[in-house]
């Protein structure tokens, strides 16, 4: 099985620019690496494209991943709330929306499915 990897080298103002590589979220440095992976847990897409602190949405823009409009019947991908749903992107429910025992179940059942790209990091940095 191949990997698809996308890298873009940064740029002389982004990598100047210290402050765009520190993620609120995890409190660190570092890179924003949206990824795929498969359910043995095998990278099928990864892209280093943008500095940790860049926004997950328009970095998904600029990969790859945000042509899989195009996917074929019944193939999608799964992703967290950052990003808008659409036919082949499931995203969970969020708001009052979830509050809906229907979207409940949704919300779980697509969230045993996010888990496997967690676990994907996990194995590859030895976790």
């Amino acid at each position: 099985m191949d990997i698809l990897l996308q890298i873009k080298v940064p740029s002389s103002s982004e990598t100047g620019n210290v402050k765009a590589y520190f993620s609120g979220h995890y409190q660190t440095y570092g890179i924003n690496d949206p990824a795929t992976c498969d359910h043995k847990c095998r990278f099928v897409y990864a892209a280093l494209v943008e500095p940790g602190g860049a926004n997950d949405v328009a970095e998904f823009k600029k990969t790859k991943l945000g042509r899989i409009q195009k996917m074929a019947l019944r193939k999608f991908v799964v992703g967290d709330n950052a990003f808008v749903c659409y036919e082949t992107l499931l995203t969970p429910f969020f708001g009052v929306e979830k509050d809906d025992p229907s979207k409940d179940a949704f919300n779980f059942y697509l969230s045993q499915l996010r888990i496997r790209i967690e676990q994907t990091f996990g194995l590859i940095t030895g976790k």
